[in-house]
């Protein structure tokens, strides 16, 4: 029979041998600066975990179980995936994802804005999927009035020299960017209320800024209201504030919460209704002399409208 020393000898040797076993199970605080220590610091390892999956396809950038290296076989970073709420430094760099000096948020040697970057926050959810309600990663879904810079270039979304909010790689004001802010929903869908994904109902008094390009709707120098790539006066354009309602049925064209009838400038093309060289009051497309309601106010101009020849 052991004696009560030997068992208690035994069991600390026990106890040693099962902490040892369950050490590569657990995770392990290591340098924050090159959390797989291999030398290379996180700000330029293409491996930040060294768990054998580049950064640009690991849902977890930051953390896993290294395959090589001084840890092989232990888990070592975090374990929160890139998409978590509770991940505010995706690629372990040491700056804040919101941080104006994040450029590459995931660390997939891809800056946020550039074209080639097709998933910012590297979720495994393009930035353009329908599902991908929070591009840059932040905590903040893009729709989020909070959220003033949704691809995460530290360029504000308002910001005069932001023309790709959604970091998609296409220009805001370019025919082909039909979803400026990045939500699934194209700028001129029924259902689009915000296009440029301020938090600010395109349609509400507060809304100075329909597409989100540092140029006020009503400054003459904004010539594309909702950012479409057609300018507001193009016989081409039908919908000037994106709204999804065409503008022959509008009652308020421009989207500056000022009804027609009411409206100084109802196509927010910057000349008054009154100017000699408005012809198209309205906006529609059709010449003032050819629209038999040119202010689009509702009612026809010849059912005794007394001021049509005063807006034009």
């Amino acid at each position: 029979m052991l004696s009560t020393q030997k068992l208690s000898m035994f069991f600390k040797c026990l106890a040693f041998v099962l902490i040892a076993y369950a050490l590569p199970a657990r995770a392990v605080v290591f340098d924050p600066a090159d959390i797989d220590g291999d030398g290379i610091p996180n700000i330029v390892d293409p491996d930040v975990d060294n768990d054998g999956i580049p950064n640009a396809l690991d849902r977890n950038v930051d953390g896993g179980v290294a395959k090589s290296g001084p840890f092989r076989g232990r888990y070592v970073g975090d374990r929160l995936a890139n998409d978590s709420m509770a991940e505010k430094d995706i690629d372990g760099d040491g700056l804040l994802d919101d941080a104006m000096a994040e450029l590459d948020i995931d660390g997939d040697g891809n800056n946020d804005n550039s074209p080639l970057e097709l998933d910012i926050d590297g979720d495994r959810r393009l930035d353009i999927a329908f599902l991908e309600r929070d591009i840059d990663g932040d905590g903040r879904n893009d729709s989020a009035a909070n959220e003033d810079d949704i691809d995460g270039d530290s360029l504000a979304d308002d910001a005069p020299d932001e023309e790709d909010i959604d970091g998609d790689g296409q220009n805001d004001d370019a025919i082909d960017e039909l979803d400026i802010d990045g939500d699934g929903l194209n700028d001129d869908a029924n259902g689009e209320l915000d296009i440029d994904g301020d938090g600010i109902s395109d349609d509400s008094f507060a809304e100075l800024d329909i597409d989100g390009d540092g140029l006020a709707d009503d400054l003459i120098y904004e010539t594309d209201i909702d950012g479409d790539g057609f300018a507001d006066d193009d016989s081409d354009e039908d919908d000037i504030d994106g709204d999804g309602r065409d503008d022959s049925t509008d009652r308020d064209v421009d989207g500056d919460g000022v009804l027609n009838g009411n409206d100084d400038d109802i196509d927010g093309d910057g000349l008054a209704n009154d100017d000699v060289n408005e012809d198209d009051t309205d906006g529609d497309g059709l010449a003032d002399d050819a629209d038999d309601d040119a202010d689009n106010d509702g009612r026809k101009d010849e059912d005794g409208e007394e001021d049509d020849d005063e807006n034009r």
